[in-house]
């Protein structure tokens, strides 16, 4: 639970941060939703639904680790072009995959409220 509070408070530095939580978290954001978008070959409905499910924690997580992205950043030095630059670079990239990630999630919550909700509502 430490790590958390200081991963929220960016207490971590920039490139713990970046390279070794939020790269993972893309990679794995991409690769959920371009094999349940493409299907990859993907016949077994259990796959499936690890892919989705992979895809929806990844959404979750994603935004979650922006935070500390975007205040690890603002924490980080900025002496010289090169370190503002990154700074920046670095809320920059919390600000896009986080939009990406809630869209990415508003979709598959309207897809599932389409495919398992709306049935039960329509008793037509």
């Amino acid at each position: 639970m430490t790590f958390l509070k200081r991963l929220m408070s960016g207490q971590i530095a920039l490139w713990c941060v970046f390279w070794l939580i939020g790269s993972p978290l893309t990679v794995l954001w991409y690769l959920g939703g371009v094999c349940t978008m493409v299907g990859c070959g993907i016949q077994d409905t259990t796959v499936a639904a690890i892919l989705l499910a992979l895809f929806a924690l990844s959404s979750i997580a994603i935004p979650l680790a922006s935070v500390g992205l975007w205040r690890s950043a603002s924490k980080y030095p900025r002496q010289t072009w090169s370190q503002t630059l990154l700074a920046t670079g670095a809320k920059l990239c919390a600000v896009v995959s986080s939009l990406l990630a809630v869209i990415g999630l508003a979709v598959l919550l309207y897809i599932g409220f389409y495919i398992f909700i709306n049935p039960l509502l329509d008793h037509a």
